[in-house]
Formats: C-alpha cells, structure tokens, sequence
C-alpha cells in the first residue's frame, strides 16, 4: 500500500492557509476599532456630531451658534488630524454634520430642521469657559435653505 505522504502535506497546509488568511483580517479589524477608540476619539466624535445636531435642530434661521470644542480639537491634534480645518465639516445638501477626531474615521449625523449653516469657523483660543479657561470656539450661523442652489 503507497501512501501520498507529500499530498497529504499539501492539503493540510492549504486548510491551514485559509484559516491563517482569516486570522489575519479578523486582527487587521481589530486594529482598526482600536485605533478609533485611541483617547476615545470615536466615543467623542459620536457625542460631538451629536450635540452639535440637536443644538442646529432646536434653533431658528438667523441664530448665531458658538459652542465649546476645545475637548474634541485637543483629541484631534493627539490622534494626528492633519489639519483643524478638518474638524468639523458641513453638507448643506444633505443635512449633514461631520466630526473627524481621527485619520480616516469621520462620524456624521442628520439634522431635520431647514436651515442651512453658513460661516463655520473653529476659532482657536476664541473664547473663555465657566472655570475662565481659554477654550476653542465652533462658530456658524443659521441661514433659511436655500432652495434649488448647487
């Protein structure tokens, strides 16, 4: 009786190949939800984009909103934002509000009030706290849609 010893090997190492190529995504994943969660930047952003949406929801068209976001740009300089600029972003076309804390990862949420947000502007040192700390400042405006613009 022959045996194909060499077959045998063949075949096993190519099981073993399947099994290695998935341990290696499953630990590339894990990697990435790690480096979103460095000084709880995802945590952050979530809460940030989220505050910042029901602020824009419970105003009126010809507000003019600063808020204290000194936390999220201090998270954003630690996890290597290239630029402050990037911070937060704004589509008026949808709604939308995002706040990047991280490389590569940007979290977004909808508002539903009708209004488009105008002059965004992340004023560094520009404002001061209840404690008299210096803080960054998000400043906008809310403006009325503006229907049919590109």
């Amino acid at each position: 009786m022959n045996i194909n010893k060499r077959g045998a090997v063949e075949d096993l190492l190519k099981s073993y190949l399947v099994y290695l190529i998935l341990l290696i995504v499953f630990i590339v994943g894990m990697l990435f939800v790690v480096n979103g969660q460095r000084e709880g930047a995802d945590l952050w952003a979530d809460y940030y984009t989220k505050e910042i949406v029901k602020v824009i929801d419970f105003s009126k068209s010809g507000d003019n909103i600063c808020l204290d976001v000194h936390k999220a740009s201090e998270i954003a300089k630690e996890n290597e934002v290239v630029s402050f600029s990037e911070i937060f972003g704004v589509d008026n076309a949808k709604n939308e509000i995002c706040v990047k804390l991280s490389r590569g990862i940007k979290r977004c949420f909808n508002y539903f009030n009708d209004v488009d947000i105008v002059n965004l502007d992340l004023k560094l040192a520009g404002g001061v706290n209840d404690k008299g700390e210096i803080v960054n400042m998000l400043c906008f405006n809310l403006a009325d849609k503006r229907r049919g613009a590109v």
